[in-house]
């Protein structure tokens, strides 16, 4: 118990009646006046450094003895995966150094999830970090705040993943390109907009439709939350042009390639296929002897097939029409 504390040290009865004494060298971790903290009649602790002093008081640690203990505390979060809140005291090139009841450090690497170029900022915050080496022998603790942030990010991924609902129509943006199509970014999770699902027409490369930091519409097809994998579609919040051409119209197109069974045109952005028997009147046996490609023709539509985004044309019957 406290019998006398001034700013230079504490005097104590210990329990089994001998008299003891902390100076403020061994008092306080940040050097803090004995006479801020205890007052006469509280308890205080302390490790046992020497038996006695001049004056026959067993001389003690408080410094020591609060190292230990939270040694202790900080081993058993080790173990256990538990966060520890640490006050940033200072700065290094490396890294901040931290108080967490011992003197702790957090490398620059681990302190964003991004590049930090300036940390004086840190200095006097109170940050939620996690241990990642610990040796109370050589006194060195090393944390880290990225993998809290790191794990935090992906329960905030799963969470945005799983109140997904696939046909729901979200805004995003194209985060980047790839050769079979755009990842766009939801807020939350990025998502694929495969290359057929960019455009109702066809598309070669995604960069013909969209552009990194372009804002879209999209709509969702499907998510995988286990793989954390979202498909996207463009196109779909979009109306199908190839709804508004109509079975029996005649358009104006341009033969755009020959195949052994007929010829394809493109009429008003789509593809449509002039099988040989409707690419004349009489019997064709070769499309080269009709028609070659480039060449601007007439053809009526036979039918329209949206799901199989198929058209069939005729030259002949577009003759008929005219005729």
């Amino acid at each position: 118990m406290v019998t006398d504390v001034s700013a230079d040290s504490v005097d104590l009865r210990l329990d089994d009646g001998r008299l003891a004494v902390i100076t403020r060298r061994n008092f306080g971790l940040n050097n803090e006046k004995p006479s801020e903290v205890l007052s006469v009649g509280d308890r205080a602790f302390g490790a046992e450094l020497a038996r006695e002093d001049p004056k026959q008081r067993v001389v003690l640690s408080r410094v020591w003895a609060l190292k230990r203990q939270a040694w202790d505390k900080l081993a058993e979060k080790a173990a256990s995966g538990d966060v520890v809140s640490c006050r940033v005291t200072s700065v290094s090139k490396k890294g901040i150094v931290v108080d967490a009841g011992v003197r702790g450090f957090v490398p620059a690497s681990h302190l964003e999830l991004e590049a930090v170029l300036d940390m004086s900022d840190y200095v006097g915050q109170t940050l939620e970090l996690k241990i990642l080496e610990i040796d109370p022998r050589k006194e060195k603790l090393v944390l880290s705040r990225r993998s809290l942030l790191q794990r935090q990010q992906r329960k905030q991924r799963q969470d945005f993943l799983s109140s997904l609902t696939p046909g729901e129509v979200r805004v995003g943006k194209v985060q980047s390109l790839a050769e079979y199509g755009a990842f766009v970014e939801l807020g939350g999770a990025t998502g694929l907009v495969h290359l057929s699902e960019l455009s109702w027409f066809r598309v070669r490369r995604p960069a013909d439709v969209v552009s990194v930091g372009d804002e879209v519409q999209v709509k969702v097809l499907d998510v995988k939350v286990s793989k954390r994998r979202i498909a996207l579609s463009m196109r779909q919040v979009q109306p199908d042009p190839l709804l508004e051409i109509e079975t029996g119209t005649v358009h104006e197109g341009q033969v755009t390639r020959l195949v052994d069974f007929g010829a394809f045109v493109s009429i008003e952005g789509f593809e449509g296929l002039v099988h040989l028997s409707e690419l004349a009147e009489y019997r064709v046996s070769t499309p080269e002897a009709v028609v070659a490609p480039g060449d601007s023709v007439f053809v009526k539509v036979l039918s329209v097939d949206p799901g199989r985004r198929r058209l069939e044309l005729s030259i002949r019957r577009a003759a008929e029409y005219n005729g």
